[in-house]
This record gives C-alpha cells, structure tokens and sequence, in this order.
C-alpha cells in the first residue's frame, strides 16, 4: 500500500512549491513530488521515485535521469548515508517492477503522469 505522508511532516524547500512525499508499507518505493501548492491535480514540476537500487528524477524543464542508490552498507564499521549515483541507464527490469508496483496504485491522477512519464522514456530508448 502507498500511502502519502502528512503534508506537515515533509519538509518544504520552497515557499512556492508543494514537496508531498508517499511511501509504501514496506519501504521498498518512495516518491517525492513537487507541484504547485494546493493542487493535487495539477502541473507536476517534478519528481523522484526510488525502487530499491535504482532511482529515477525528472523535472518538467530538463527531463529525465538515472540513477543507482548506493545504500551506504560499510562491511568495516558504521552505516553512511545512502547516495545517488548518476547513471545513463538503469536495468530495464528493474523499471518494468516499478512501474508494475506503481500501476498498483493508478488512483492518484499523480500517479498515472509519472506511469506516462516513465513509460514514454522507455520507448525512447
């Protein structure tokens, strides 16, 4: 299940945009969201949305990019922070998953832009 945070709770960057934030039960999908403020249905600016080890961003005026998620495990002492590192293409099964979880919850008009947004970059590669 996906479930979006309390407005409240996410940090907001910006004072003339929305950050909303929605992650699922077993935090294995987050996606952030910036929109104008106060409309869920409107111009989605942009977005970032995590699976596991990949991670894709786009934004309305530059487009798409990769990235891989290194979680920050470190086998000789104390956990880092996780980081994204740049990528020019994720594994295409990776991205047909997340796109499969993320039809899950094609309810959310949100939801179904970045479904087309990630399905029309798909087949432009």
């Amino acid at each position: 299940m996906l479930v979006e945070v309390k407005r409240e709770l996410v940090k907001q960057d910006h004072r003339y945009l929305q950050k909303r934030f929605l992650q699922d039960a077993h935090n294995r999908l987050a996606v952030y969201i910036w929109q104008l403020p106060d409309d869920d249905d409107g111009e989605m600016l942009r977005f970032q949305i995590s699976y596991r080890e990949i991670a894709l961003d786009w934004a309305a005026e530059r487009g798409m990019r990769y990235a891989s998620v290194d979680d920050g495990e470190n086998p000789m002492g104390m956990k880092r922070s996780p980081i994204l590192k740049e990528e020019h293409h994720v594994q295409r099964v990776a991205v047909d998953k997340l796109l499969s979880l993320l039809r899950e919850y094609d309810e959310k008009k949100s939801l179904q832009f970045i479904c087309k947004i990630i399905e029309d970059e798909k087949a432009t590669r």
